[in-house]
């Protein structure tokens, strides 16, 4: 797959941050509101009939949303960052980008779902998490690949911006 900032450059207009922002801050309000929902008397007692308490399933539910909206916004985010890094660091920056949300994505996925499964699955968690190792990897791989292929033209700029641009 192939970001859409990679296909094709455009200046993001105010209203495609404005909508960025909205979801990233409604992410937060998400993990806010599920911070409260933890304090609600009750909220660790047991669903009937399973290992899972009211609290886990909460926590699965705000871990999807606000995975989903990350993963939602990375392209944009993406196209945001490319529109602020000038010159051969555009695409890595950008990418670099995407993939840290989508990494963020899993992890949150993971944090979020883990109760509801270890309640539910118990002895067969370290399957659930080798699922979510692997998928994380695959983020962590393509942050590390745009690190490298970043490494000529960061330290190429860096040495023209510290000499002044004099060799």
């Amino acid at each position: 797959m192939v970001p859409a900032f990679e296909k094709d450059r455009f200046e993001p207009s105010r209203e495609t941050a404005r909508s960025i922002g909205k979801l990233l801050f409604g992410a937060v309000a998400t993990v806010f509101v599920l911070a409260l929902v933890t304090l609600l008397p009750g909220i660790d007692r047991l669903l009937p009939g399973t290992d899972v308490s009211v609290e886990a399933l909460a926590r699965a539910i705000a871990g999807l949303v606000v995975a989903g909206v990350l993963v939602y916004t990375a392209s944009g985010l993406a196209t945001l960052v490319a529109t602020r890094v000038r010159g051969e660091l555009t695409a890595n920056a950008a990418s670099i980008g995407y993939w840290l949300v989508v990494l963020a994505a899993v992890l949150i996925t993971h944090w979020g779902l883990s109760p509801l499964f270890a309640g539910l699955f118990g002895g067969l968690l370290w399957i659930y998490d080798m699922a979510f190792l692997l998928a994380a990897l695959g983020s962590l791989l393509a942050i590390s690949v745009r690190l490298y292929a970043s490494l000529d033209p960061a330290a190429d700029l860096f040495a023209e911006k510290v000499s002044g641009g004099g060799s």
